[in-house]
């Protein structure tokens, strides 16, 4: 007995496509947000989506309807998608959980990464430098991303580096603070350098403590555009395991 008759099969193999081709748009315009290339509050069309990725209207909707749902995009009657602003508290949970896990990926690094990890993270680092003198934001987080992957990767464990990837997928958005902050980049490549000086040390507890330290500070830029920080109170919500970032 067949599974599938010929109009069955055919069908299948239409619902496959239409999947694929919603995936696809998924992934495209998620990257998009998580890179900044879309902001908070602004409209994302879906014939203009369908368009570049040469598609039909319908799954693009699909796609963004999923996003929808993942707090990334909100639907508005006869306005359309818009993104998001971000949810703070949410984030703030998501870093806490980010903090011990990177954080652990980092220290294992230190005694595990290989001469040639360590020349990518150079070549990465000096690539970034050249997109912050040339103002490209975009490129600068693109490059970030990568960075911290190999730096990852360096921890030479799958489960934590799986884990990492599953929790930066919850909430993608820190990408995208290059682009809205592009004064951050600079001291971004000051705590670079350090972690390459920590990990080229082989001392764990110090690139361990150089890591934190860098997020922290990528924290204290959201929480300053959150509006929430205020003296005692700001640097008590800043404080990561005894870390602050820097002014």
């Amino acid at each position: 007995m067949r599974l599938c008759g010929e109009g069955d099969r055919i069908l299948v193999e239409q619902i496959i496509r239409f999947d694929t081709k919603s995936r696809i748009a998924y992934g495209a315009i998620k990257t998009a947000i998580a890179e900044g290339r879309y902001l908070p509050g602004e409209k994302i069309g879906i014939s203009q989506i369908a368009r570049e990725l040469s598609t039909s209207d319908i799954p693009v909707r699909e796609a963004m309807q999923r996003l929808e749902a993942e707090g990334l995009l909100e639907y508005t009657p006869h306005v359309g998608f818009r993104v998001t602003s971000p949810d703070f508290g949410h984030y703030i949970h998501l870093f806490e959980v980010r903090q011990l896990l990177e954080g652990e990926a980092a220290k294992r690094a230190a005694t595990r990464i290989s001469a040639n990890s360590l020349a990518e993270l150079k070549r990465l680092d000096s690539e970034m430098a050249t997109a912050m003198r040339e103002g490209g934001m975009q490129s600068f987080s693109q490059l970030n991303r990568q960075f911290h992957t190999v730096l990852f990767e360096a921890s030479e464990n799958p489960v934590l580096i799986r884990e990492i990837e599953h929790v930066g997928s919850i909430y993608p958005r820190t990408n995208a603070i290059f682009v809205m902050f592009p004064q951050r980049a600079q001291s971004t490549m000051r705590e670079h350098a350090l972690i390459i000086q920590c990990l080229e040390s082989r001392d764990p507890a110090a690139t361990n403590h150089a890591y934190l330290a860098h997020m922290a500070a990528g924290y204290e830029m959201l929480l300053r555009y959150r509006g929430e920080m205020s003296g005692e109170v700001g640097a008590q919500n800043l404080a990561i395991n005894g870390i602050s970032g820097g002014k």
